[in-house]
């Protein structure tokens, strides 16, 4: 496995953006990419910026769980 370090790494911008490593160089020219993982674009902040969303505060999360907790709860008794 190649380290991250190692990768070579490509930004692509236009109608798909964002940072890509290269997996493969083809004797073509051509190159096989994939998203650089994990990256800046999938971390929580930027997923919360995104979608215009933010944490909860403590208050939120104690109500939130107090109400919809044993909802979350699988039917048939696992878990």
């Amino acid at each position: 496995m190649i380290s991250q370090m190692q990768q070579r790494h490509v930004k692509l911008s236009g109608d798909i953006e964002g940072s890509y490593v290269i997996e493969e160089s083809l004797a073509d020219g051509r190159l096989v990419v994939a998203p650089e993982w994990p990256s800046q674009a999938t971390s929580i902040e930027e997923i919360r910026k995104r979608t215009g969303t933010q944490a909860m505060s403590p208050e939120q999360s104690e109500k939130f769980w107090r109400e919809h907790g044993p909802l979350m709860q699988p039917a048939d008794g696992e878990g």
